[in-house]
């Protein structure tokens, strides 16, 4: 059993959007034909965010994981190098392609956006303590990087535009 199972979950949603293809049909000017295409290289990161992983020497203990490149469905897992040159080499261009499939995906999978506030939709919510211990303000409680602080709420909020 792997530690990693879930990503076949992954894999199956990934398989029901165009986004390897138009990926790989997104040509780079310094590389036209790139021995490791691009929709494995983006996968293969997608791969490591869902782990919790944001740094791309994690990348290799997968590189010869055969259930990793089978569930996301990927042909070659790219070395931390090539992640990495890939990525400072596309910079935002894939940005638009991958917020198109992750609307579609979810338009496809009937998920029902309910907006918060007005017509916008919370894209992240967390907490931001601020440290207060050496201040004599009312209502201070010890937050949960271990000092006396307030820890208000942090919302990042887009315009609900899918229907």
């Amino acid at each position: 059993m792997t530690k990693i199972s879930g990503l076949a979950c992954v894999g199956v949603l990934l398989a029901k959007t165009g986004l390897k293809k138009r990926l790989n049909n997104a040509k780079i000017s310094k590389m036209p034909e790139p021995d490791i295409k691009n929709g494995d290289v983006a996968i293969s990161y997608i791969g490591l965010l869902c782990q919790g992983k944001n740094d791309f020497d994690s990348i290799e203990p997968f590189r010869q994981d055969k259930f990793f490149k089978s569930a996301l469905g990927i042909r070659k897992v790219p070395s931390n190098p090539t992640l990495r040159q890939r990525f400072d080499m596309v910079g935002s261009t894939w940005n638009n392609i991958i917020l198109e499939e992750s609307a579609l995906l979810l338009k496809k999978a009937g998920v029902k956006i309910t907006p918060c506030y007005k017509d916008y939709v919370a894209l992240d919510i967390d907490v931001s303590p601020f440290d207060n211990s050496k201040t004599k303000k009312e209502g201070v409680s010890m937050t949960y990087k271990g000092f006396e602080g307030y820890s208000p709420i942090m919302h990042i909020w887009v315009k609900k535009v899918m229907e």
